[in-house]
């Protein structure tokens, strides 16, 4: 088969402006924040920036992690979206007061999770992931006013921390 044939051509919908196309999208974006406590892992640090930007999430905060944001690796892996996906590293004292500004959803199997699909996001939620081996540290998960999860219907018990938010984004929005 030919190639052309195979897949569907790419095709670029940017427009020539793209600056006056990247103010119209940082003014209207989604009221859904990530927040990722405590990730090592430079290469779903990257795909958090792509989710972001697909979403068009509000925001994207980090805590416990800034010396990496400066990697090479990571402008790679995101294809450059740190540039132009809003991004803030929070201290404790910061994290504290966001959870008093915004409604902070763990994504965690708890005794008291849900569902992800069953969770009414209220606007302005920031959807906390957790290290990649350990989870959400004790001290942030303090701070969610609720927790969601995915069901794991397999054997494996975990699902990657990338593919498990963008599942859960696309889920918790509302369109």
């Amino acid at each position: 088969m030919p190639e052309e044939e195979r897949q569907l051509g790419f095709r670029d919908e940017r427009p020539e402006d793209l600056n006056a196309y990247l103010e119209r999208i940082q003014a209207n974006r989604y009221p859904l924040s990530l927040l990722a406590a405590g990730l090592t892992d430079v290469r779903n640090i990257g795909a958090l920036f792509r989710l972001a930007d697909a979403a068009r999430i509000e925001h994207l905060y980090f805590y416990g992690w800034p010396e990496q944001l400066n990697a090479k690796k990571l402008k790679r892996v995101s294809r450059s979206t740190v540039d132009y996906v809003p991004h803030t590293v929070l201290d404790f004292p910061q994290l504290q007061q966001l959870s008093q500004e915004k409604t902070m959803v763990g994504l965690e199997i708890t005794a008291d999770s849900q569902p992800y699909y069953t969770f009414d996001a209220p606007p302005g939620t920031v959807l906390v992931l957790g290290q990649e081996a350990h989870g959400i540290p004790d001290t942030v998960l303090q701070l969610c006013t609720a927790c969601v999860h995915l069901p794991m219907r397999g054997v494996n018990t975990s699902m990657n921390v990338a593919m498990a938010a963008g599942i859960a984004v696309y889920g918790l929005m509302k369109f």
